[in-house]
């Protein structure tokens, strides 16, 4: 009998067991919030603030105004955002990870070690310079110099042998390229002038002419006119000032020129020289060997 009453008790036990166990797993399961399209963890609180910086917070992950996605400017949100425009000019644009370096773009933090792309659209690509085209380099031309002697000015200087004379103007000493030298439609010439002025002409004076000759050289025949600032060099043993000038004359000819004056014992003098525009360097060497050599002769 006592056998049979222990039995009865063991069975009545384990059923108490079994329904305290049933009973704890359904309130547990309870507990899991409903989980549909999200591949986070379930969230068993209320959303943190949006001031608590958290990359694992449902701000960074719906995309709030305090997420670090709400400020990517390449994210393409809508045609009229700001961000989005820069975006789709690339080459324009420079977030805060981009620092700028001699026209080539560091991707990362700035260091010795980092690695530099010329940048070339939406991702750093390394350019192979074989690829870039090169420009033919144009041979130098080579002038060969002999002395002029110009008794109406007073003065003697060397420059390009060949060079066709003009002293049509009183007081203007021209010489012109042969018209077979000429190139971009425009030949290299010399003006020299040489008037009387008064013994007190200052470098405010020549400073003045100057930039008048400068004025009336451009307003005639000119579309476009690009005068440089003045500046102070010696010409014939006296402090002159001169400019540089380019422009584009209203046939599209391109041309440079410089314009030099100085001022000796009562009498102005003005060296200037015009020349197609890309080959500068060939003529200020022209004009160079003017200044150099150019001497009263009286």
């Amino acid at each position: 009998m006592k056998r049979k009453w222990l039995a009865a008790l063991c069975l009545l036990l384990a059923a108490v067991l079994l329904t305290a166990c049933d009973a704890q797993q359904q309130q547990t399961s309870e507990t899991f919030a409903v989980v549909t399209q999200y591949l986070g963890p379930a969230v068993t609180e209320a959303p943190r603030s949006a001031n608590v910086a958290d990359s694992g917070s449902d701000d960074a992950l719906t995309g709030n105004d305090d997420s670090i996605f709400a400020n990517n400017p390449y994210t393409l949100d809508t045609d009229d955002d700001a961000y989005a425009q820069m975006a789709l000019g690339e080459e324009d644009y420079q977030d805060d990870g981009i620092y700028e370096e001699d026209d080539t773009i560091v991707y990362g933090e700035p260091s010795a070690n980092a690695t530099v792309y010329p940048y070339a659209g939406s991702s750093p690509i390394p350019l192979d310079p074989i690829d870039a085209p090169t420009a033919t380099p144009r041979a130098p031309i080579t002038f060969t110099y002999v002395p002029y002697a110009v008794t109406s000015l007073g003065v003697t200087f060397e420059a390009p042998a060949g060079w066709m004379p003009d002293e049509s103007i009183d007081n203007v000493y021209t010489l012109s390229e042969p018209a077979q030298q000429i190139k971009d439609g425009q030949l290299g010439i010399i003006n020299i002038y040489a008037v009387p002025v008064n013994s007190n002409y200052t470098e405010a004076n020549l400073k003045t002419e100057i930039l008048q000759r400068l004025s009336d050289i451009g307003s005639t025949n000119y579309t476009e006119w690009n005068p440089s600032l003045t500046a102070t060099r010696y010409l014939m043993g006296g402090k002159g000032v001169y400019a540089n000038y380019s422009g584009t004359l209203a046939n599209g000819i391109k041309v440079g020129g410089r314009i030099h004056a100085t001022a000796i014992q009562g009498t102005l003098y003005c060296v200037q020289i015009t020349y197609p525009l890309n080959f500068k360097d060939d003529y200020l060497n022209v004009f160079s060997k003017i200044r150099e050599t150019i001497k009263r002769s009286q």
